[in-house]
């Protein structure tokens, strides 16, 4: 157990004389470790514990260190795929011998503070003392500075406020927390943190089973399985499926391209707000207010409900350091895209509409009139700004296929639900326990970026015309590469992206974000995957439409030509 308290006192700012020593402070050490891990992109606290050998601290540990010395921003949401650490440079080389010493007294304690610390005050040319707060952290009936007796009776007081909670609330607030070993229980006067191995035998055996998500209780002790019983009967929210029976309306079909920077958003909003019975939205990233508000809008009269695909996993926040290396301007972007999706998504959970998280890139908003596959996210760049290029189909077979691949996303490729916590302040991630897979159905037209990759090499072999690529990145496979190599090859790219291929004819565009693949006249891809085949892209959930329609071909090059002539 551990356990935070708050004592109101006084701080104290006391002259050094020549011969007083100062100590080294903490959070000079957590300042290297911040400035060393964001040069090298390893920015959130499990690439942290992974990359510079901290796996001996728990991450709910390292996460309170970080937001302690404001290395980190404290979130409201639990998850630490949204909380970054902030870039800094290294201080060894510039660090000013301090002049002062630092304590803090109360009635309780008399401290001693290490010059940086982050709860000092802020002192201006003439202070030496200032009231204030100061948190203290027990991990034992005993802190230094603190009397026995007033340290033994904060530890007896968490001790009795773990014990009276009810078996239930001990039970949702371990499944609300990230860490399986690790939760927190937050009283008026302090914080406590309990740990698995403080709690009974078969309180761990209910925890373990309902984070599992299992149906079978047989195997659970008589007690274990009325916790499991009880909790199930007050908290547990059912794992959520689509509707059966989701079809296009029986409309007059249609198919059209978008390649466009100007009508994604009033394209994308067309299709939210005249849907009548369903919507299913897959984006990447969500983050614009206005297409959130009229989807919770909607999400009210639309009789077989909002369904949401989105990532929110640690790996994004690497790929994205990896994207934008050392451009200051495009990682602060980054950070306000953060701050904004988090207001997008608790608008979304206030509207009780089901959101699952999984490594998906795909980009397609779909109901029963529209079904939209292509690169625009619901973000302010996408929507306004960028080039972006997909289909819209209408009661046709792609309108029909999108919506079941979707349903096998949804049902196969999740990999956490989005539960709002109990106090609607934030949420936390639920994994999804599924005990068989169906199988997964596949299309001509519609390729993952497996098939995708398969498909291109195939033609490729045989092709001996003009290539053209439009991609936000570029990163081929070696056997793409070599193919691409013999062929009139031409790359157009994101102008904010590193280009590594310098041997290539590669033009840099920008606000290019469409993912564009052109083989002369004989096939075109289009869609939401990146020309990018590493290793970590692979394991992407997304799309690309393949035609090879002579009149589908023809529009596509002349829009295209038609932005950039």
């Amino acid at each position: 157990m551990k356990v935070q308290c708050q004592l109101q006192g006084t701080f104290h700012r006391i002259q050094l004389s020549g011969t007083d020593s100062i100590a080294v402070s903490l959070v000079d050490l957590i300042r290297e470790v911040q400035a060393v891990a964001t040069q090298n992109r390893r920015r959130s606290p499990q690439l942290l514990r992974q990359s510079f050998g901290l796996n001996f601290l728990p991450e709910p540990v390292l996460i309170n260190l970080l937001q302690a010395q404001g290395v980190i921003r404290e979130s409201e949401y639990q998850v630490p795929s949204l909380q970054l650490i902030h870039p800094i440079k290294s201080n060894l080389k510039s660090q000013v011998a301090n002049t002062y010493r630092y304590q803090f007294t109360c009635p309780e304690a008399t401290l001693i503070l290490t010059p940086d610390d982050s709860q000092l005050p802020f002192w201006t040319a003439n202070d030496s003392e200032k009231s204030g707060i100061y948190t203290v952290t027990l991990e034992q009936p005993n802190y230094p500075g603190l009397s026995d007796e007033f340290a033994q009776n904060i530890w007896q007081q968490a001790i009795n406020s773990w014990q009276t909670l009810p078996e239930n609330r001990k039970i949702h607030i371990a499944l609300q927390s990230l860490d399986s070993n690790t939760f927190r229980l937050i009283t008026s006067q302090l914080q406590i943190w309990i740990s698995l191995p403080d709690l009974s035998l078969d309180l761990r055996a209910a925890i373990t089973f309902l984070r599992l998500g299992g149906n079978d209780t047989s195997a659970l002790s008589e007690p274990a399985k009325s916790l499991v019983q009880q909790y199930q009967s007050t908290y547990s929210l059912p794992i959520i499926q689509l509707p059966q029976k989701l079809s296009p309306d029986e409309i007059p079909p249609a198919q059209g391209l978008l390649i466009d920077k100007r009508r994604n958003r009033s394209i994308l909003k067309t299709i939210i707000s005249t849907a009548r019975k369903f919507l299913l939205i897959s984006s990447y990233i969500i983050e614009d207010e206005s297409l959130t508000e009229l989807i919770c809008k909607k999400s009210q009269e639309l009789s077989q409900g909002v369904w949401i695909l989105t990532d929110l996993r640690n790996e994004i926040i690497d790929r994205i350091d990896a994207q934008v290396s050392d451009n200051v301007s495009l990682r602060t972007e980054y950070q306000r895209s953060h701050e904004r999706n988090k207001a997008c998504l608790k608008m979304l959970l206030d509207a009780n509409i089901p959101i699952r998280s999984g490594a998906f890139h795909l980009k397609t908003y779909i109901s029963e009139q529209y079904a939209y596959l292509g690169s625009c996210n619901l973000t302010g760049g996408s929507l306004d700004f960028n080039v972006e290029a997909g289909i819209i189909s209408r009661n046709n077979s792609i309108h029909t296929q999108l919506i079941n691949l979707f349903r096998q996303f949804w049902q196969q490729r999740s990999r956490d639900e989005i539960i709002p916590t109990l106090n609607s302040n934030g949420f936390h991630l639920r994994s999804i326990h599924r005990s068989s897979q169906e199988e997964y159905q596949t299309y001509p037209s519609l390729l993952t970026l497996s098939r995708y990759k398969k498909d291109l090499i195939e033609k490729l072999r045989n092709f001996r015309g003009q290539v053209q690529i439009y991609s936000r990145s570029f990163q081929p496979s070696p056997e793409i590469e070599q193919y691409l190599r013999l062929l009139d090859t031409r790359i157009f790219v994101d102008s904010q992206m590193r280009v590594k291929y310098s041997t290539f004819n590669i033009k840099q565009i920008d606000n290019l974000h469409a993912k564009i693949t052109l083989l002369g006249d004989e096939v075109a891809y289009i869609g939401g995957i990146n020309f990018n085949f590493s290793n970590s892209a692979l394991s992407l959930n997304d799309l690309m439409y393949k035609t090879t329609n002579y009149r589908e071909i023809t529009q596509i090059r002349q829009n295209i030509t038609s932005l950039y002539s």
